[in-house]
């Protein structure tokens, strides 16, 4: 089986961050796919509209989305939408600044084969020990995992079809940042699984261009404070009760 598809999210200005990627793809020997990112600050009130809810972010999040990350989201959702309308089992979708493990294709070519048994594959943990539910090795120096809480962070994940596609049809508005709503896995129904050690990671000097402009800081309030327990004892709630006893999948590495 050859790779799946390889997008990668760049803004049109992004030029060195996509000359760099383009460069360590191709040392890999991965084709990929440039799919041109959303830049928040340039988006109309009637394109913002179209996507993010602020009565979905008052009752969801802790605070109001800045552009940035709205522009982040829509840029994933362009990634989600190519998925469903080629019709693709999977797709890798890579945020254009990170550094790359030289695994990387063996483990996602491995992976794909059972691309009916996950919706979600993150291939970035900030947290190098995060509690798991299960794991199994995966190569040989990796392990295929099943998290008790999904990893933030938007820097590489497969996305299969169905997870697209349920994606979509759940967040056709949002009000909460992208990786987020995936940590609420339980409301699009998907089924996300992870590799451990990360296969890659941010580059710890750049901020991300799409996400980190127009970012805004709620303000704390009492209110504020108290809506904030409930809602992550909300989470933590869902997040034991939804869990479902799935297997991981069996994948031959050959």
């Amino acid at each position: 089986m050859s790779l799946p598809q390889v997008f990668v999210i760049n803004l049109d200005k992004s030029t060195d961050r996509m000359a760099k990627i383009s460069k360590r793809l191709g040392e890999l020997d991965i084709p990929f796919e440039r799919i041109s990112a959303v830049y928040g600050a340039d988006l109309s009130q009637e394109e913002i509209d179209k996507y993010y809810c602020p009565e979905l972010n008052k009752k969801n999040y802790r605070r109001p989305l800045g552009l940035g990350e709205i522009g982040c989201y829509i840029s994933h959702i362009r990634a989600w939408k190519t998925i469903v309308d080629r019709k693709l089992s999977c797709a890798l979708i890579l945020e254009d600044d990170i550094m790359i493990d030289e695994g990387l294709g063996q483990l996602i070519k491995a992976i794909s084969k059972s691309s009916n048994s996950f919706d979600v594959v993150k291939l970035y943990s900030k947290n190098n020990t995060p509690k798991l539910l299960d794991s199994m090795p995966f190569g040989e120096k990796h392990r295929l995992c099943r998290f008790k809480k999904i990893p933030i962070g938007n820097q590489g994940q497969l996305v299969s079809l169905s997870g697209a596609t349920n994606l979509l049809n759940t967040y056709e508005k949002f009000g909460r940042p992208v990786d987020e709503d995936i940590q609420h896995w339980w409301e699009a129904d998907i089924n996300v699984l992870g590799f451990l050690p990360s296969i890659v990671c941010p580059i710890k000097s750049a901020k991300s261009d799409i996400d980190e402009q127009g970012k805004r800081k709620g303000a704390t309030t009492f209110m504020g404070f108290v809506k904030n327990i409930i809602r992550r004892a909300t989470f933590f709630f869902f997040l034991n009760t939804k869990r479902k006893k799935q297997p991981l999948p069996k994948v031959n590495m050959l």
